[in-house]
């Protein structure tokens, strides 16, 4: 199982995920098959991978040529025998691990046996999705962030059964098309980013339902404060900036008053229940309109680019 080996790429899904890693692995001169079950599905994803350049090129990171050069890369397919081909698939569909050991039950049976199988998955088992392939070693967790386009981590999990020599060819393929490759060693619920970032949302919302603040302010807190340094250094080189031994006496005091809740609270539960779910409805703990949105998405990958510019400084 060498790293020069692979020359082709299977991407399964049609969401924002598969459009955005197929398109990262096509920019990055990989032959792309992208399979999806239904020709929409394909028809959305190619979509969103043209709004996806058209960022790219307005902020001068792609060429109209490397965009299309990139377009003709990717061959489309609802027929999933056409992955027999693949010497490295990336899953991204719905997140159900159900749904997940279904496909790749037929993937396992299409694709060559030394083909390494990833599933893209925010926290769920990497153990519990590959159990149904015959060859677990080859199968390792690779959780691309959103938009994966242009956010450069991947956490690559570790199954319970995964080989270090397919996590190694992940890695390694990942620093191949650009991304910044961590491994996750053991399969937790959650990886390593959720973990730290709903902590977070948990603690924000426990600050909502407690009255303590509005939700506009506590995203400026975050914008103006931690999120600000966050962007340039992480917790725990802040930690040894701060001191040690004040990070420890504050842990002592404050850690005892922090949310430990283990659910979600009353009243976001009721805002998914009246259909609030956010940006994909029009409404979640604010509004969008149509124009909002597009402004949104175009600000959000603009700003990205600029932060990940100034890291390589």
């Amino acid at each position: 199982m060498q790293f020069d080996h692979i020359k082709v790429i299977g991407v399964v899904g049609a969401g924002t995920m598969a459009s955005g890693i197929a398109e990262r692995f096509a920019e990055a001169g990989y032959k792309v098959i992208q399979y999806n079950r239904s020709s929409e599905g394909i028809e959305r994803s190619q979509n969103l991978i043209r709004l996806n350049q058209k960022t790219l090129i307005k902020n001068g990171v792609l060429t109209m040529e490397q965009a299309q050069l990139a377009l003709d890369k990717i061959e489309t397919t609802t027929n999933i025998k056409d992955l027999s081909s693949v010497d490295f698939i990336s899953e991204s569909i719905v997140e159900k691990i159900e749904d997940k050991q279904e496909l790749f039950k037929k993937i396992d049976k299409v694709c060559r046996s030394d083909a390494i199988l990833t599933t893209n998955t925010s926290g769920l088992s990497i153990t519990q999705i590959g159990s149904v392939v015959s060859n677990q070693k080859r199968f390792v967790g690779m959780h691309w962030w959103n938009p994966p386009h242009i956010m450069p981590l991947v956490e690559v999990i570790k199954g319970d059964n995964s080989a270090d020599e397919a996590c190694q060819v992940t890695i390694e393929l990942c620093q191949k098309v650009g991304k910044s490759p961590v491994l996750v060693k053991k399969d937790i619920p959650g990886f390593i980013g959720n973990r730290i970032q709903y902590a977070l949302i948990r603690e924000t919302l426990y600050l909502i339902q407690a009255g303590i603040a509005s939700p506009e302010d506590l995203d400026a807190v975050i914008k103006m404060g931690p999120g600000a340094r966050w962007a340039l250094f992480g917790p725990i080189e802040i930690a040894d900036m701060q001191g040690l031994d004040i990070v420890n006496f504050i842990n002592d005091y404050l850690l005892k008053e922090l949310s430990d809740a283990d659910k979600s609270p009353d009243f976001l539960q009721d805002k998914v229940a009246a259909g609030e779910l956010g940006i994909k409805t029009g409404k979640g703990f604010y509004e969008y309109s149509a124009e909002k949105m597009s402004r949104l998405f175009e600000s959000r990958d603009r700003k990205l680019l600029e932060i990940f510019k100034l890291q390589q400084d």
